[in-house]
């Protein structure tokens, strides 16, 4: 069955609420594709509930990555 999209912005707030997350993180945690992770993470960019980095070399493998984190809204939303 498909999850609902508010379902998996859901998902992804508790998990930014944790820590920073990277979008593969997020993926593996909500269980989704790394396409609609990245695509509910540009709606809640939007509406600057979170920010979205883009990190050019990951210590580990070598690769760029992209991290995402709650914004000061973010964590005033969440928390309030």
């Amino acid at each position: 069955m498909r999850k609902k999209g508010l379902e998996i912005k859901k998902q992804i707030l508790n998990n930014l609420k944790k820590k920073e997350c990277s979008m593969r993180e997020l993926e593996t945690k909500v269980n989704t594709n790394y396409l609609t992770i990245r695509n509910h993470c540009e709606e809640l960019k939007f509406l600057r509930i979170i920010s979205i980095d883009k990190h050019k070399i990951n210590l580990k493998n070598k690769k760029p990555y992209t991290t995402a984190s709650l914004t000061e809204a973010g964590i005033k939303l969440l928390f309030s």
